[in-house]
């Protein structure tokens, strides 16, 4: 990365005026006034780009710039000077879901963000996907602190502390840029290979230490439980729950770690910071709303739960008492209801949604005890000037991730556990500028519903006719009719494309910004079906605390009818009432060939959260640099023995196709390179919601679709918080709702 030695912005840009004096400025006063700044699941998003906006009543607008780091440093700073005792909070995926941190192993984004000046922050289970080693060097206080593995040394070097710009006030004088000088004896990772730390403090209550490392560390906090601050004479106790799921995702994520829900610990830890004199205590949570929701109604000395991971933005903060769980309206002050279930002990939920908001949460607080409040999802519109400064930092970040006077791109290297050697050789290779054009769309692309999605349905198409078009395919004894299925995994993150804006290379890797290799393998029918009906009870369990994180799957060459308002029973087994493959039933006992991607070190047997495989092969690329050069069928380089301990074995061939590089080929292929709401709108009935009870299957009422209408304090999230189906599953017996 090239330096640069930037002079001091003659003056910082602030909000507009009416912004300044509406959004921001706070309705509460009396007492002793606590404000809390509130950044979540940012991503790894770095700069602008569109987005779909929450109006106040619910409604939604689209913009075609929002977000970026630059302007959120913009709308922090106005909070800051209106309080300059601010307490500003993160939770969640902050060095994941971009190009720029993938090929960095989140680099590029720790340098800005520690210019941010975060008070206490806890990680989510993205900030796990570069593994432990990356993790623990970046994030914990305490050791151990394992060496780099060599590959990632490869994707740290791209960018060095010596890189970062000069900018008064920003990154001069205060530290924002150091890498880890602790690794373990008697091999240390040299200087220049370790990865960027946080200049911010993390905590976490759930994560623990665990084989295979010594025995006298298990047991043992990763990072501390909680930080104690103290503002206008106020101590504030902020406890960490980091994301559960971590050890459902890939097995190179959790190498060294062991992950609980946190309730466990919760009693203890409220009663340690009490006895710190903790007057206000706030957890902040990657464990997602619903989790989130359940656990301030169950510990009444939880003042704040601030909520991350799902990727839901509250408008109007939720009050979480019992069994009690009330919206307040946005822009206004609190009702007289309101405030009696607040002064009863109710805790504020709140979340923002990645960096297309930012919270801002005022709490008037009278002997300990939380009175009165004042909350607001600030939008980071178009509205919004970008930080001079920041603006400047960020590009410094971007320039080796596009074109220069010269034309020329920095190769990026992405080499997964296992992969070692030359890195222009092995592994996912960016050499194109992340702003190359590679398709248009006349529709909104972006993961906007918990079903059937527009943008997935284009992804599970793309994988399935690229895989489907290898000639090696129809080789294999049992594959001769070619790919039957595909399937895209049900992330929350990524950009949207507004219709009528082109696709860029940089929106693809926001769809995609980990690294699996497409692969394939053949399943029977029931191991399909059963994967399937996993997947949806962990979408829409009434049990809050056995949901997972992220949406259904989109589906290609498939249609399903699903019931989540009568389902599951035993007697029905699933909330599957259909599934239809190439327009016929699904057969049980049929194979069935599935392309889609695999999470390197993952089980031989697995394709797209799918298990019980066989006959597993990659497709690989005949030139890595060439998205467009002939795919061909590999066996995996190991099958046996792929995680011992803490090595990791490579599985993928050297020059795996990536779904990157398949959804090129794919908008190559398209009329006009264009995405069509034609072909693949979600209003095409791939899923559909039917009552099962009825006769015929039926199609439940448009109202009616996620089974669960009344389910909900708030109808704008995406995904209903107490679940669906009967409600006595969560536990509760003669109650509708």
């Amino acid at each position: 990365m090239k330096s640069l030695n930037l002079p001091r912005a003659v003056h910082r840009a602030l909000l507009p005026m009416a912004l300044a004096m509406g959004a921001l400025s706070s309705q509460v006063h009396a007492g002793d006034s606590i404000t809390l700044i509130e950044m979540g699941d940012l991503h790894g998003t770095l700069v602008p780009h569109a987005a779909v906006l929450k109006n106040p009543d619910g409604s939604e607008r689209e913009v075609a710039s929002s977000g970026g780091l630059a302007r959120l440093k913009t709308v922090v700073d106005s909070i800051r000077a209106d309080n300059p005792e601010a307490v500003l909070l993160s939770t969640g995926d902050l060095t994941h879901g971009s190009a720029e941190t993938m090929f960095t192993v989140g680099d590029a984004m720790m340098v800005p963000m520690n210019a941010f000046g975060i008070d206490v922050y806890t990680p989510g289970n993205w900030d796990f996907g570069y593994g432990a080693a990356v993790f623990r060097n970046r994030f914990a206080s305490k050791p151990p602190f394992p060496t780099i593995p060599g590959n990632i040394r490869v994707m740290a070097r791209n960018v060095g502390c010596n890189d970062i710009p000069v900018i008064e006030g920003l990154t001069d004088g205060t530290y924002v840029c150091s890498e880890n000088t602790a690794n373990t004896a008697p091999f240390p990772t040299p200087e220049g290979d370790s990865v960027i730390r946080a200049s911010f403090p993390a905590v976490a209550v759930n994560l623990y230490n665990a084989a295979p490392l010594p025995t006298p560390l298990h047991g043992k906090r990763v990072l501390d439980a909680y930080k104690i601050l103290d503002r206008n004479g106020v101590k504030i106790a902020v406890i960490g729950l980091t994301a559960a799921i971590v050890p459902q995702q890939a097995d190179t994520f959790n190498i060294g770690l062991r992950f609980t829900q946190g309730v466990e610990e919760l009693p203890g830890i409220i009663d340690e910071v009490k006895a710190q004199g903790a007057e206000l205590i706030v957890v902040q949570s990657e464990l997602g709303l619903s989790q989130n929701i359940k656990i301030a109604q169950s510990f009444s000395d939880i003042d704040v739960m601030y909520s991350a991971h799902t990727h839901e933005v509250t408008l109007g903060a939720l009050l979480a008492r019992k069994d009690k769980v009330l919206r307040t309206t946005p822009g206004k002050k609190l009702s007289r209801k309101e405030r009696r279930q607040l002064r009863r002990g109710a805790a504020i939920v709140v979340e923002t949604n990645r960096d297309m908001y930012v919270g801002r949460l005022d709490l008037e607080v009278e002997s300990g005890q939380v009175v009165d409040f004042d909350w607001e999802a600030i939008p980071v519109d178009e509205s919004v000037p970008e930080d001079p400064d920041m603006a400047a930092l960020v590009a410094a970040m971007e320039e080796d991730f596009v074109s220069g006077e010269d034309g020329e791109v920095a190769r990026h290297t992405f080499m997964p556990g296992g992969f070692g050697g030359n890195p222009s050789l092995r592994g996912l290779q960016l050499t194109d500028d992340l702003d190359t054009v590679v398709g248009y769309t006349d529709t909104l692309l972006l993961r906007h519903h918990v079903l059937e999605d527009t943008l997935n349905n284009f992804i599970a198409d793309g994988i399935l006719a690229v895989s489907d078009s290898v000639a090696d395919v129809r080789n294999v004894p049992g594959w001769e009719n070619g790919v039957d299925i595909s399937m895209a995994n049900g992330f929350r993150f990524g950009n949207a494309v507004l219709p009528g804006q082109p696709i860029t290379l940089r929106d693809l890797y926001t769809w995609f910004p980990i690294a699996p290799a497409v692969n394939i393998a053949d399943f029977s029918g029931q191991s399909i079906q059963n994967s399937l009906d996993v997947i949806l009870n962990a979408v829409f369990n009434r049990n809050t605390f056995l949901q997972r994180g992220g949406w259904y799957l989109g589906l290609a060459n498939m249609e399903q009818k699903i019931d989540l308002k009568n389902r599951p029973f035993s007697s029905s087994s699933g909330r599957i009432v259909e599934t239809k493959i190439g327009g016929q039933p699904l057969d049980l006992g049929k194979r069935y060939v599935f392309a889609s991607c695999y999470g390197h070190g993952n089980p031989l047997d697995d394709v797209c959260r799918t298990g019980g495989g066989a006959n597993h092969k990659f497709f690989q690329l005949a030139d890595p640099d060439d998205y467009t050069s002939a795919i061909s069928l590999a066996e995996p380089v190991n099958k046996i023995g792929v995680i011992v301990g803490p090595t990791v074995q490579q599985v993928a061939p050297d020059n795996f196709l990536h779904p990157v590089h398949a959804l090129r080929r794919y908008l190559d292929a398209l009329p006009d390179n264009t995405v069509t709401e034609a072909e693949f709108g979600a209003n095409r009935g791939r899923i559909v919601t039917v009552d099962s009870k009825n006769p015929g299957n039926l199609p439940q009422d448009p109202e009616l679709q996620i089974g669960q209408p009344d389910n909900t304090p708030d109808p704008t999230y995406v995904q209903p918080p107490f679940g669906a189906g009967p409600a006595f599953f969560s536990g509760r017996i003669g109650e509708d709702n």
